[in-house]
Parts: structure tokens; C-alpha cells; sequence
């Protein structure tokens, strides 16, 4: 006991409270950031997304001509290439709201010309390449996999100028399009509006004001026929290849 103070006790040393955690260094912290950052930019535009396709394609291409013959391989690189293309492009823009998709129609700047002309031209180039090898090659199997080449190149033509409407829409030509609804248009819309165009070569219930659209809309219409017809003579190649086999 202390004198004079009965019942004080020694005095504890209790541990000290833990501070706050050590700071990651910055270029910890800076290099997730940075590659999340990349990565969506670059998911968010069609040529990055393109040139991971051809990537994809080219390595589909090498694989089946390790087991194959070398037209087999390329059909197959060629629908391989598409379909990524097709399938990441509905990943990324589908599910972005009306905001989202103003955002990222305005963050494009100049770039969808750009993306019109590398898209087409690539469709186109894999158009011709799967009818050159076709022609000699009019099996099953060479079939089937043309006539998914061809069916894909049409679904990512209709994806790019999904794109460009939306970017004519939100920047270029202030509206444009009606689409008979209250709520500010977002990806899924611009979707419903150029693959009912890729299918029967005209608007159903929304209406163009725009001459600049409607310039878009012809010449997506007529790269639709030469798509759609192309898709029809692959099929009725594999369906003859079928029954000569």
C-alpha cells in the first residue's frame, strides 16, 4: 500500500493503442488502379476490343491448323475472331443505363469513324476470305464453320453501328431518333434499333429526324443485304454439302 492512499494501486502500463496501418507505398497502390483504369477504356472502345479479337482469332487459327488443314484453320480464325468481338461488345455495353451510355457515347470524340471503317472493312475482309475458302472446300465441316463466320460478322456489323447511333445520338445530332419513351436511351436501345434494321432493312415503331442518321441508316441497310445475303448462300451451301454426304 501507498501511505495516505489506502487503496490505490501500482500504476499499470497498459500497451500502447495500435496506430493506423502502414500507407501502401504508392506504387503498390498505382499500378491496380492504373490496369483497372486501362482496362476499362479499353473495354469501353471497339478497337482495342477488335485487336483482342484478332488476337483470339489468330490463336484459334494457329490451334485448329495443328490438328487440320490450313482453310479449316482460317474459317475457323475468322469466326473465332467475330464471335469475341460480338460477345464482349454485348458484355460491356448491355447492361449500361441511359447515363452510362451518354458518358461513354461523348468520351469517344472522333474515334467512331474510325471504328465504322476498321469494323466494316474487317467483316468485309472475312466475308471474302470464308467465300475464296469455300469454294474448294464445301464439307460440313468447312460449312458449318463459314456459315458461323459469316452469321457473326453480320452480328458485330450490327453492334458497331449500334455504337455510332448512339454516338450520333448523344453528340453529333442532339437526338435524332425517337424512340417513343420518356427515358433518356441507353445501349440495349440503340441494340433494339440497328439489329431490327439488320433483319428487315427498316425502322419499326421509332422514327429518324436526322439526315445524318438517316445517311447511317442507308448504307447500314446495304451492308445488311450483302450480309444477310452472303448467309443465306453459306447455308444453302451447307445444307447441299449434307446431302451430297
Amino acid at each position: 500500500m501507498t501511505r495516505g492512499y489506502p487503496y490505490a494501486r501500482p500504476r499499470e502500463r497498459y500497451p500502447s493503442l495500435p496506430g493506423p496501418a502502414p500507407a501502401v507505398p504508392s506504387s503498390h497502390e498505382a499500378l491496380p488502379l492504373w490496369f483497372v483504369s486501362v482496362s476499362i477504356r479499353l473495354s469501353l472502345s471497339a478497337v482495342p476490343r477488335l485487336a483482342a479479337a484478332v488476337a483470339v482469332g489468330a490463336a484459334v487459327g494457329v490451334a485448329v491448323g495443328l490438328s487440320s488443314d490450313t482453310p479449316l484453320a482460317i474459317l475457323a480464325g475468322i469466326a473465332a475472331t467475330q464471335t469475341f468481338f460480338v460477345v464482349i461488345g454485348w458484355i460491356v455495353l448491355w447492361p449500361m443505363d441511359a447515363a452510362a451510355t451518354r458518358r461513354n457515347a461523348r468520351r469517344e470524340d472522333l474515334r467512331p469513324v474510325a471504328e465504322e471503317i476498321v469494323v466494316v472493312t474487317v467483316a468485309l475482309c472475312g466475308l471474302v476470305g470464308i467465300v475464296v475458302f469455300l469454294l474448294g472446300n464445301s464439307d460440313t465441316g468447312h460449312a458449318a464453320t463459314a456459315l458461323l463466320g459469316v452469321f457473326m460478322a453480320w452480328a458485330a456489323l450490327h453492334l458497331m453501328y449500334a455504337t455510332r447511333y448512339a454516338y450520333l445520338y448523344y453528340v453529333d445530332s442532339g437526338g435524332g431518333i425517337d424512340f417513343n419513351s420518356d427515358q433518356p436511351p441507353a445501349y440495349r436501345d440503340f441494340f433494339y434499333f440497328s439489329y431490327n434494321l439488320g433483319m428487315t432493312y427498316q425502322v419499326s415503331d421509332t422514327d429518324v429526324s436526322s439526315s445524318l442518321i438517316r445517311s447511317m441508316v442507308l448504307r447500314h441497310t446495304l451492308l445488311s443485304y450483302v450480309f444477310g445475303t452472303s448467309i443465306l448462300a453459306t447455308a444453302i451451301n451447307l445444307f447441299a454439302g449434307i446431302l451430297v454426304h
